[in-house]
């Protein structure tokens, strides 16, 4: 029994203490390996905190740098705007028009300081051939709600492109502003397709001449505007350099039409100006012979006469009421298509009218794109005054275009009086009334469509 208890004792030895220190150690051991988790538990949520803060200021950044500080406008025919950040770096390429998507290409601008930018479509339009000796005009716009910033950019992009078109032997006429932000502007540049820049010229040239519309406005080049701007005498919009006119005929030929037209050798000339008339530069001319007042407007760049309107200051008088002795209405159109030179016509209109004495004949046809409006003395035959207007193809008749209004009213002609029908540019424009309603009708001369109407009660 003693040797098997002390075999025992050999195989399991009496080490408590030993085991004991052993045993705390494992257990600081294991203690200090259920730590470890919790301190990469740790590291993970203040590496995700970080990659948060990055991805933040990241966002930021990139926020920032897409923000559109501004707007920088240019337009020539083509017309671009370019919107930039605080950094002036191009965030944005907006072009309003064909000739503005040409100039751009293929080009990547986007990322670019606004100088290069500028530069580079600067040096696509002289490349193309928008901008040289005939035609000098640009129009810089800036546009945002920081006016200093707006200014101070202004002049420096003005002076450098003033200095790339000398460069390349042109002296450019710059017209140049900075704009606040406006709904209202932003509202009229997109109905009509066009920069806020342009939209801002238009605006000033209608506040000192009434007749101009948007309409007639929305399509000139730049350097049309820019001479409209000169003979207007706009003042609050700033041009550097001058306008080049050299596009178009000038005045020494203007006078050489106009006395070869009416054989008068030396008129006292009034007024000879470029001008626009419905969306066309003409010359409008007026001047003075023997009491009387003549006008007349000439297509600007080939010279034909589109008016001609004679005054007089004493008229006179027809006492003879013998209509026998009146030209027959077929001899007033024949004198009428004959001074017009075209031997076709449609839309063809003749009423004898007693003015002030005077028996005349007012006549109006349309021949291919031009509207003729003649008024021919009925005793003499003699051309009193004419006028010729550029339209759209006219492709439907007065009585068309007739019906198609008494249709959309739910009427019939005999239901309706004072029936008008008049041929505008690119539209008819008819009117009648009932007993109880004025119409009045804009019918497309192209396609027949009702353009606009209104009906209103009568008084």
């Amino acid at each position: 029994m003693n040797k098997l208890y002390k075999a025992f004792q050999t195989i399991t030895p009496n080490d408590f203490e030993k085991t004991n220190k052993e045993a705390q150690i494992r257990n600081n051991e294991t203690n200090i390996y259920v730590e470890i988790p919790k301190k990469r538990k740790d590291y993970k949520l203040s590496l995700i905190g970080l990659i948060c803060i990055i991805c933040i200021g990241f966002s930021f950044i990139l926020k920032n740098n897409s923000t559109v500080f501004a707007t920088v406008g240019i337009d020539v025919n083509p017309s671009v705007e370019l919107n930039i950040n605080a950094k002036e770096e191009i965030v944005e390429v907006i072009t309003h028009n064909e000739a503005g998507q040409k100039i751009v290409g293929d080009m990547k601008l986007e990322g670019s300081h606004i100088d290069v930018g500028m530069n580079a479509l600067i040096g696509s339009m002289l490349k193309e051939g928008y901008i040289n000796e005939l035609k000098n005009s640009l129009l810089i716009s800036v546009t945002g709600n920081n006016k200093e910033e707006n200014e101070k950019m202004r002049k420096r992009i003005s002076q450098d492109i003033d200095e790339l078109l000398k460069g390349n032997h042109i002296q450019g006429a710059i017209i140049s502003q900075s704009l606040d932000k406006s709904n209202d502007l932003e509202s009229l540049a997109q109905k009509y397709h066009i920069s806020v820049g342009k939209a801002e010229i238009i605006q000033q040239l209608m506040k000192q001449n009434s007749k101009y519309t948007f309409e007639s406005l929305k399509d000139l080049t730049v350097n049309d505007l820019n001479i409209l701007l000169t003979n207007n005498k706009v003042v609050d919009i700033r041009v550097d350099g001058e306008v080049s006119t050299k596009s178009y005929i000038d005045q020494e030929k203007v006078k050489q039409i106009i006395q070869e037209d009416s054989q008068i050798k030396q008129p006292t000339y009034q007024k000879i100006e470029l001008d626009c008339d419905d969306g066309y530069m003409v010359y409008e001319v007026e001047f003075t012979y023997n009491g009387n007042e003549y006008e007349y407007e000439l297509d600007a760049k080939d010279g034909k006469i589109l008016k001609k309107e004679i005054e007089k200051k004493t008229l006179e008088h027809h006492q003879d009421n013998h209509t026998s002795q009146h030209i027959s209405q077929s001899q007033a159109r024949t004198i009428a298509m004959n001074h017009a030179k075209v031997s076709e016509v449609s839309n063809y209109k003749i009423e004898k009218d007693n003015d002030d004495g005077v028996w005349q004949y007012e006549i109006e046809f349309v021949s291919g794109k031009n509207k003729y409006e003649y008024t021919i003395d009925a005793i003499s035959g003699k051309v009193l005054d004419y006028e010729i207007e550029k339209i759209k193809s006219v492709k439907i008749t007065h009585e068309q275009a007739k019906q198609k209004a008494l249709k959309h009213a739910g009427l019939s002609q005999q239901q309706t009086r004072d029936m008008e029908i008049e041929l505008e540019d690119y539209y008819y424009e008819v009117s009648f009334e009932t007993s109880s309603y004025e119409y009045e009708y804009k019918i497309d001369v192209e396609t027949g469509k009702i353009i606009d109407y209104e009906k209103e009660q009568n008084d």
